[in-house]
């Protein structure tokens, strides 16, 4: 009402300071002081090598002193750990060689079948040998003749060479009229095997001219053949094949 005065409200601050006993109990007790945690510390050399699983290293880190037993271990344990290194190393450096194996059978025959052997004279005829025959009917062929019948005298022949060819062309017409046969003609100034052949041995045997076989005339040059299949040479195993000597010239 106007003109009352109320008391103001105060705030009780005994009913806030006022706590259960068990609280100011528990605030009034002494602090007890708990010490920092200590980290686990990491195992000795000694505890590593007895809980190792490799073999050998517990008998090198033992608790006490160094023996001679723990050196003879150590001996042992570094000789075979430096073979393992060297064998791996050794093993990866074969890897990139890129090594490979080649196979190779081997049979060991006493004797085989010789080849046959030919032998080419590329000397189409005996030049001393022809005859103004021979060069009326073949010497266009040899490259004596031009297709006129007249001798071909090139720059570089011999003025000799010449010389006889005109001589063996100067025939009778009657001559010249013989029959001609190129068989005969290589049969008789043809190189014949038996005037080239100087030594021929096969094996520990010797052979001549009559071994030899006559297989190609075409007319020129000739060809002779040794061991042609009719009962073929046989090569004993080591040296001594066919040791043919040609005269040259």
């Amino acid at each position: 009402m106007p003109g009352t005065a109320w008391p103001e409200e105060m705030p009780s601050w005994h009913a806030l300071s006022t706590l259960p006993a068990a609280v100011r109990h528990t605030e009034d007790a002494p602090r007890v002081a708990h010490p920092p945690a200590v980290a686990p510390s990491a195992p000795s050399l000694e505890e590593f090598a007895s809980d190792s699983t490799l073999h050998g290293i517990s008998h090198i880190f033992q608790h006490g002193p160094y023996t001679v037993r723990n050196f003879l271990w150590t001996l042992a344990f570094l000789g075979s750990l430096a073979f393992l290194v060297h064998v791996y190393t050794e093993r990866v450096e074969f890897y990139f060689q890129y090594p490979h194996a080649t196979t190779l059978e081997e049979e060991t025959l006493r004797s085989m079948a010789f080849p046959a052997v030919t032998i080419c004279n590329l000397n189409p005829l005996r030049f001393s040998h022809l005859s103004g025959h021979d060069l009326y009917w073949a010497g266009q062929f040899l490259g004596f003749l031009d297709g006129d019948d007249r001798v071909i005298e090139p720059e570089s022949a011999d003025a000799e060479v010449l010389k006889v060819l005109s001589q063996k062309l100067d025939q009778s017409k009657a001559e010249r009229n013989l029959p001609f046969d190129f068989q005969e003609l290589h049969s008789r100034a043809g190189h014949q095997m038996d005037q080239m052949l100087v030594e021929c041995k096969f094996g520990n045997e010797s052979c001549d001219a009559s071994d030899f076989e006559t297989v190609s005339l075409r007319p020129f040059p000739a060809a002779l053949n040794l061991n042609d299949g009719n009962g073929p040479l046989i090569s004993w195993k080591g040296w001594g094949g066919l040791l043919p000597r040609l005269e040259r010239g």
